[in-house]
């Protein structure tokens, strides 16, 4: 739920910036502590999860799941070709169509990012009680929604 909500929010953010086409940290060499790796951006560790946690995306399958446009999401897969996170063939059957998948030799690398976030999830939510936690929920599932609501009356 963290994690939608975080998608969500990011989308609506970079809209509202007017800047979807070239975020902040883009290319930015800085790298990701949890991944190990430099040269690749947030937004490319981010979509790098994002294949991990739902196997081969087509580059549209990977821009509605993260809330970015087309073209984005297909900057960042040439980010994360470029940097050998992913392999990137067309669809025998249609050319138009690319499909996207981690490749093999980083799959450690992603792995480790994945539950970097997840860990860091855990421990804001572990001094929390139970009925804490559901207010948490709770909260998050509204902000989406309305981010989500937000984002669809903008389109």
């Amino acid at each position: 739920m963290l994690v939608e909500f975080l998608h969500a929010a990011y989308a609506i953010r970079r809209e509202d910036e007017g800047d979807v086409a070239s975020p902040r940290g883009s290319g930015n060499g800085g790298g990701d502590s949890a991944t190990g790796r430099t040269g690749i951006s947030n937004h490319a560790v981010r979509a790098a999860i994002h294949v991990y946690q739902h196997g081969e995306r087509t580059v549209g399958q990977l821009a509605s799941g993260l809330g970015i446009s087309y073209g984005w999401a297909s900057r960042v897969v040439e980010e994360l070709e470029a940097a050998r996170y992913v392999i990137r063939e067309r669809d025998s059957d249609d050319r138009r169509i690319v499909r996207v998948r981690l490749n093999p030799d980083v799959l450690e690398d992603v792995e480790r990012a994945y539950h970097w976030r997840g860990r860091a999830v855990e421990e804001a939510l572990d001094p929390l009680s139970e009925s804490e936690r559901g207010a948490v929920r709770l909260f998050l599932r509204r902000v989406t929604e309305l981010l989500r609501e937000g984002a669809a009356e903008r389109r």
